[in-house]
Parts: C-alpha cells; sequence; structure tokens
C-alpha cells in the first residue's frame, strides 16, 4: 500500500517565506519592468503556498503561469529564464515529495521536466519561434533540463524516501500500541471472566447448600432438634470452605499471584469433598473413580472440581425434590473423563416431561443456571477439551465433559 506524504496541515512558515523569496526575486530579476517582476512574484508565490497541500494542482497552475510569462515581452527585455526554472522547479519538488503516490510523483515530476523544455526555447525565441524549432534547440534544452532537473529529481526522491521512512516506522509505532491496547483490553477480560468463573462457582455452590440446610433446619427445629443441628453445623461449614476459598482468591489477585489453578496442584483430591458436602445438603450422590489420577496441571485439576461441583450445585437447585445423582471420573491415559447425572426419585414429574421439563430446561436460561453452564464451557474450552450438557430420557440431566492431558503422567501408589 503506497505511503500518501501528503500534509494534513495548513501553510506553514516555510511555505510563506518561500513564496515571499520567490515574489522578491522576481521583482529583482526583472528589474526592467519591476511591475511584471512585482505581478509574476505575487502570482507565483501564492500559488506556491498550497504546493505541499495541492502538489499537482499547483504544479498545472505554474506551468501555465511560466508559459504564459515566458511569451511576454517590454521594452526588449524579458523574465530571466533562472525565475522561470526556479519557480518550476518549486513546484516540481513539491510534485515529487508530497504526491499522495509514487506514480503520481513520477508522472508529475516528467510533465514538468517536458514543460520547462518547451519553455525555454520559448522563452528565447517568443512564440512566434516556436513554429520554427530545431532539434537542435529542443536538444539543448533537454540538455539543459536534464542536468538542472536531476539534482531536483534526487533531493525530491531522498526526501521522499526518507518520509516514507518516518510514516512507516510511526505507523509501527501506532500499531505496536494499538496492538498493546488490545492484548491489555483483552487481558482485563479474560482475567475477570476467570475471576467471575471462580467467585460464580464458589459463592453459588456454597449458598446453594447454605439456603437448602437453612430451611431444612427451620422445618426439623420443632420436630427433629438434633438434624436441626446437623444441618447449622454444614451451614457454618459450608460458609467457612467458602470464605477460605474467597480469602484465597483475594490474597492471589492483590498479590499479582497468578491463575488460581498454578496454585492448586492437588485439587482432585477435593473431588470427593465436593460430593460429600453435597450429599450433606441432601443430595443422594455417588462417587466413581476408574483409573489412577494423573499428575496434571493446576488448572485441569480444578476444572474437574469445579465441573463437579457446579453440576452438583444445579442438581441441588433444579432437580426437585430428593434427587439421585452420579458422578463419575475416568482417567485415561490422555484425557481425563467426568459425567455426573442426576435422576428425579420414581413417581416424580420430572420423569415424565409436563412440569418437570421446564425445570429441567431452566438450567440452560440466562440467569436461571446459565451462568453455571457457561463457566464449565469457558473452563473445558480452556484446555481444548469438549463439553455437552443436557436432558436426559428419563427426565434427569447429564453434564459430560473430557479433558485433553498433555505429557501427564501417574503419580505412584
Amino acid at each position: 500500500m503506497p505511503v500518501r506524504m501528503r500534509p494534513v496541515g495548513g501553510i506553514s512558515p516555510v511555505d510563506l517565506l518561500v513564496s515571499v523569496a520567490v515574489a522578491g526575486l522576481s521583482t529583482w530579476w526583472w528589474h526592467q519592468f519591476r511591475p511584471g517582476g512585482v505581478a509574476f512574484g505575487l502570482l507565483a508565490g501564492t500559488v506556491l503556498l498550497w504546493r505541499r497541500r495541492y502538489p499537482l494542482t499547483v504544479l498545472a497552475a505554474v506551468s501555465v503561469l511560466t508559459m504564459l510569462t515566458a511569451t511576454i515581452e517590454v521594452d526588449g527585455t524579458r523574465l530571466h529564464e533562472g525565475m522561470l526554472l526556479i519557480t518550476l522547479a518549486l513546484a516540481m519538488y513539491a510534485v515529487i515529495v508530497h504526491a499522495a503516490t509514487l506514480r503520481r510523483a513520477v508522472a508529475g515530476g516528467i510533465a514538468a521536466s517536458l514543460v520547462a523544455a518547451l519553455m525555454l526555447p520559448l522563452q528565447h525565441n517568443g512564440a512566434a519561434g516556436l513554429m520554427s524549432l530545431s532539434l537542435r534547440d529542443l536538444a539543448d534544452s533537454a540538455e539543459l533540463v536534464v542536468g538542472y532537473g536531476g539534482v531536483i529529481w534526487a533531493v525530491g526522491l531522498s526526501v521522499r524516501y526518507l518520509g516514507q521512512l518516518r510514516a512507516n516506522a510511526n505507523e509501527r509505532m501506532l500499531s505496536a500500541e494499538r496492538e498493546r491496547r488490545d492484548n491489555a483490553r483483552i487481558a482485563v477480560a479474560e482475567e475477570r471472566a476467570r475471576i467471575a468463573r471462580e467467585l460464580h462457582d464458589i459463592v453459588a455452590h456454597s449458598l446453594s447448600v447454605i439456603i437448602l440446610q437453612a430451611n431444612g433446619a427451620a422445618y426439623a427445629f420443632d420436630h427433629d432438634r438434633e438434624r436441626a443441628r446437623a444441618a447449622l453445623r454444614t451451614i457454618g461449614a459450608t460458609g467457612a470452605d467458602a470464605l477460605d476459598e474467597i480469602r484465597q482468591l483475594v490474597e492471589m489477585l492483590r498479590s499479582d499471584g497468578g491463575d488460581p489453578a498454578d496454585r492448586t496442584p492437588a485439587v482432585l483430591d477435593q473431588v470427593e469433598a465436593v460430593v460429600q458436602r453435597s450429599r450433606d445438603a441432601g443430595l443422594t450422590a455417588a462417587l466413581t473413580v476408574h483409573g489412577t489420577p494423573p499428575d496434571v496441571p493446576g488448572g485441569v485439576a480444578l476444572a474437574v472440581c469445579r465441573i463437579v461441583q457446579e453440576s452438583l450445585t444445579n442438581t441441588l437447585r433444579h432437580a426437585g425434590p430428593r434427587p439421585v445423582a452420579a458422578v463419575t471420573i475416568d482417567y485415561r491415559p490422555g484425557s481425563i473423563d467426568i459425567e455426573v447425572t442426576d435422576t428425579p426419585p420414581a413417581g416424580s414429574p420430572l420423569r415424565s416431561g409436563g412440569a418437570g421439563t421446564a425445570v429441567t430446561a431452566g438450567r440452560d436460561a440466562p440467569g436461571a443456571g446459565g451462568h453455571g453452564l457457561v463457566g464449565m464451557r469457558e473452563r473445558v474450552a480452556l484446555y481444548g477439551g469438549t463439553f455437552e450438557a443436557g436432558p436426559r430420557p428419563d427426565g434427569g440431566w447429564r453434564v459430560r465433559a473430557v479433558l485433553p492431558l498433555t505429557g501427564a503422567r501417574p503419580v505412584p501408589a
């Protein structure tokens, strides 16, 4: 893509100084007819003020002005050819340096050279002498223009090239800055999503257990004091565990300690505790483990724990009274397969559609557990795994996730 060299600003002090110099020089160079020199200088100087912003238009105007002036003779005098060439050279230099594309710069420079080659015989012989121009006259003019214009071409192209280098360097710097800002925004978004997942999994699970236990304790308070006390103990333990997890998360954030997944290398051992906590909340849950737990990164281990936790939390919230859940973890050589299913008890409307259909569908509805499913999907996607969640034919719910392992090795027994 060509680099546009046209400046975006207006008239600079340098432009004004050049135009004043052109007006003064033309007045001095046509001292035999100062009004003519002043008129040419004012017109040429005014047009040249805009040479950097509109280089091709200025070149066209200067070409017409110099060609017309070259034909004017007063008392046997003409404006010196040097003044005409300097004015045309300024316009040609501006085109070479400031034209929008290199193609236009080259075309404008060639056009200016042709105008100069025709202007010199015209200035020497007048308008009538053009009809009798010889090849010798054109050759002499071309020789002078090539030598004179070669210097302008060399300087102009050098300045243009240096300008392009600066523009490219600035563009690279701006691109790097934009990329840095984009990466920072992405990092912030990922951090917010990660924190949201952790807070959701900690708070949603704990509060679900606490609410269920509190309702049970309120019901059992007048009928079974021991059961009420057990529910209160579960509430206390669940709240303490949740508070401890939140404190760890806050400590990690304040100390810039990285991903909490990297701080929980043995979190696979906590899966059984998560299942037991759900049992204490009134859920009938079975845990089946196949294979030997491998030595995995903390992020994978935390993902396994959170998937089980969120699945059981959804069962407590949405599967109706006295649900039955089954957690199966299969440690395979190249992956960890997690499956959590729940089955409503016999006779429950959840087993045959109807009202249960609405409850089951609510697990994936926005504002009704949807954040938990999104969080599980995000966790699995981080490690290139697969995730499935949906109703079962018998009216229950099934969550299945497969997390691939890279270089995992079994822990010695």
